[in-house]
């Protein structure tokens, strides 16, 4: 995936989580919702206000977070499926035998195998 790829999902899933965690469906929801803007423009009126060249840090911090967030929620590939037993079955491209379908629409071709004791 590219970057910017990586930071538009980054950037979707933030605001997606943002979203369920600021659910105003019940009154404690609003009332958290009403609370947490005023916190924060507070918290950013006073920060800002002392130190005015931590705003450039918002960008660098938002690019941080986005990709982290696309980072970890990537679906890990699937493990790889260990044989059953200690025989293994090789096919190979010859046809054994084959076995007309009961409609007489096809067939079934039955390759040859060859069991091999080890992987």
């Amino acid at each position: 995936m590219a970057v910017w790829g990586r930071l538009c999902l980054g950037t979707g899933l933030l605001f997606h989580r943002l979203e369920g965690a600021l659910d105003a469906s019940s009154g404690w929801g609003l009332l958290g919702r009403i609370g947490g803007g005023v916190a924060g423009a507070l918290l950013l009126d006073g920060v800002v206000s002392r130190q005015p060249a931590l705003v450039y840090a918002v960008p660098l911090v938002w690019l941080f977070a986005a990709w982290r967030v696309s980072d970890s929620s990537a679906t890990p590939p699937p493990e790889a499926v260990p044989p059953a037993g200690d025989v293994l079955a090789v096919e190979r491209m010859e046809v054994a035998r084959v076995v007309p379908i009961a409609e007489g629409v096809g067939c079934i071709l039955h390759p040859v195998r060859e069991e091999v004791t080890e992987p």
